[in-house]
């Protein structure tokens, strides 16, 4: 009886680990764009539900109930991109982690300068660097490159008389991916009308995804940062490269060793927790501090 007990503890564990897992991986995918909100929205959604079973709402409950193979149907269309890079991402990462093999720092010394010598000359133009988003659908689309950064090749790319200048260059794992490259423009009509179309593309490349976007206007000449559909001017041009810095420092992006060392925190910790498991881990030398204190 007690080993059957213990069966059906572990197995009960075990469930728990993988839903958490799933989710865990489901927000990593959607943080930082429209779908997280979509998210809120759904559990709102779901929330009213069961609220009005609960109250014996019986119309409310019936609508919902009856419209639910189409909401069903609506999500899988509203969440096709989000849905399409989770496959991808899947199929490239190892032990579905969606953790990358490796990491370039970002040679923003470079893309600084090109940006610079734009704002000098009154030439537009915008670079999104990818982050942990995939830009697959943005870069499959424009005119692929894949060369070394440098300041050069970033202002030729946007000078006037070149057939490409309209469109985003896409850096990715620090080269230089695709030019010419046609972006989500937002529509918000929050936006100041200040705002052109490099400033509209820039804002809805990162409200939908956690890339980051750096503009030059061609009216202005001013040099924007933009994270997260916020647009941001630089002025102090120490102070944007420490912020570039920041947003593409590998300790902030939490390293594949430290993801996969926290994961492993995590479920020895829950492991730890049934009866007999803490001596099973001291003796397989998994738990520690304790497996060195271990006589």
């Amino acid at each position: 009886m007690d080993k059957l007990l213990h069966f059906s503890l572990w197995r009960n564990v075990l469930d728990i680990l993988a839903v958490w897992f799933v989710f865990y991986q489901i927000l990593l995918l959607i943080r930082g764009t429209r779908a997280f909100q979509m998210v809120i929205g759904v559990l709102v959604f779901l929330l009213v539900f069961f609220i009005s079973g609960w109250l014996k709402l019986y119309t409310l409950n019936w609508l919902i109930t009856s419209f639910w193979s189409q909401i069903i149907l609506a999500l899988l269309i509203l969440f096709q991109p989000e849905i399409r890079k989770a496959l991808a991402r899947v199929g490239k990462s190892p032990l579905l982690l969606g953790i990358p093999l490796g990491e370039t720092p970002l040679d923003s010394e470079e893309i600084v300068k090109a940006l610079q010598t734009l704002s000098r000359r009154g030439i537009g133009g915008i670079i999104v660097i990818e982050r942990a988003t995939d830009l697959s659908e943005v870069v499959e689309v424009g005119v692929p490159l894949d060369a070394l950064i440098s300041s050069e090749l970033l202002v030729s790319l946007f000078l006037p008389y070149s057939p490409i200048h309209d469109g985003a260059v896409i850096i990715r794992k620090n080269r230089v991916a695709t030019a010419g490259c046609f972006l989500p423009i937002s529509l918000s009509s929050d936006l100041s009308r200040q705002y052109g179309t490099r400033h509209r593309a820039a804002i809805g490349i990162t409200e939908e995804t956690d890339a980051v976007a750096l503009v030059v206007s061609e009216e202005t000449s001013q040099i924007s940062l933009v994270v997260a559909g916020r647009v941001t001017p630089q002025t102090d041009m120490v102070l944007f490269r420490q912020t570039l810095a920041r947003l593409f420092r590998k300790e902030n992006r939490l390293p594949s060793n430290r993801r996969l060392h926290a994961l492993r925190k995590t479920l020895l910790g829950v492991f730890s927790l049934l009866p007999g498991a803490k001596t099973l881990l001291r003796t397989l030398g998994l738990s520690g501090k304790g497996s060195r204190s271990a006589p």
